[in-house]
């Protein structure tokens, strides 16, 4: 008697049992195979084990043996070639995966080039079509100007000497055609790639070119902003020559430039910049026509970018501007700006 073969039939039962209790053991075992497992714990159970706790019935007992040996042999196969499988069967996911993340990462770097590609050709024609809105304003605007020098000139081949306020249209016409050319040039170089300008240098200088009292209320911190210098000084240019239009004639009247950065959470800050007035003012008619193209309260005086065209703008700077009117009160312009 070996105590050792005792403890080496319990442990092969209780292997054998384990085996059969495995949940998964019938996505890989047979179900000959199951048989032949439970055939095998069956022979352990009832001959082996008895064989060698008592000492008795050995010859028995070693010709099970035989019969364990070939349920095993049967079960270790199976065991091996499901190993082998799901080695396989690992790889050949581990390869889908790659596949899978090669072919996302290709698609999305494919879907970020047409949306890229699309808003660049969306700016582009955002561009022309501004571009193109601005021709036609300044052609409307010279072909009046340049009839009215004709005007002067045919009165100039009479031998008669022009009225003194003919001369003076003449002139104006002239300073006004200048302006004009000096539009179309920002405009022109409005397109290249022109390096931002401090909020304040452009301010300084309408201020210094305007021939009425600017009251500019705008900190360090609003006048450190960086913008695009064509664009804010057509623009800033546009609506002060309006505000002066709209307070001719009063007795005291008050041009404002006001500035402020508003912080946003989450977002970019926003520059604000309000040029109002104390003229007038419009009607809501009034204001829906004012930002119709070509359209002036002036009757042949100042026609500049017109409303309109200064909301444009705006846009094609990722801005937005905002007009309110008080008839009697005054005007404001609101402009806003993600800085």
């Amino acid at each position: 008697m070996d105590p050792r073969i005792l403890r080496a039939a319990k442990l092969l039962s209780f292997n054998l049992k384990s085996l059969a209790r495995l949940d998964y053991a019938s996505s890989f075992i047979t179900d000959s195979n199951i048989l032949a497992l439970h055939r095998a714990i069956n022979i352990v159970d009832k001959v082996l084990l008895p064989a060698a706790s008592t000492g008795n019935q050995y010859d028995l007992a070693i010709q099970s043996v035989a019969t364990i040996e070939m349920s095993l042999a049967g079960l270790s196969s199976a065991a091996v070639d499901h190993s082998q499988t799901l080695s396989a069967t690992a790889h050949i996911a581990i390869d889908a995966a790659r596949n899978r993340l090669i072919f996302f990462g290709a698609l999305a770097i494919l879907l970020v080039s047409v949306i890229a590609i699309h808003q660049y050709n969306k700016t582009n024609r955002e561009k022309d079509q501004h571009i193109k809105s601005f021709s036609l304003l300044f052609a409307h605007m010279t072909r009046t100007r340049i009839a009215a020098l004709r005007l002067f000139l045919s009165y100039l081949n009479d031998k008669s000497l022009p009225p003194p306020e003919m001369t003076d249209a003449a002139l104006h016409t002239i300073l006004e055609l200048d302006s004009i050319n000096e539009g179309l040039m920002m405009i022109g170089h409005a397109r290249a790639k022109v390096p931002p300008a401090p909020l304040g240098q452009i301010i300084n200088n309408i201020v210094t070119n305007c021939k009425n009292t600017l009251n500019v209320n705008a900190g360090d911190e609003v006048r450190a902003v960086n913008v695009p210098a064509s664009q804010f000084h057509l623009l800033l240019d546009e609506l002060v020559l309006n505000a002066i239009n709209a307070v001719a004639g009063r007795t005291d009247p008050v041009i404002a430039i006001t500035g402020t950065v508003r912080r946003r959470f989450l977002r970019r800050s926003q520059l604000i910049l309000t040029i109002s007035d104390n003229g007038g003012g419009m009607s809501p008619d009034l204001l829906a026509k004012a930002k119709q193209p070509f359209f002036s309260t002036k009757a042949g005086g100042h026609v500049g970018l017109g409303l309109t065209n200064c909301v444009e703008l705006m846009k094609t700077m990722a801005g937005s501007l905002d007009i309110s009117s008080t008839p009697g009160k005054g005007t404001s312009v609101r402009i806003y700006y993600s800085i």
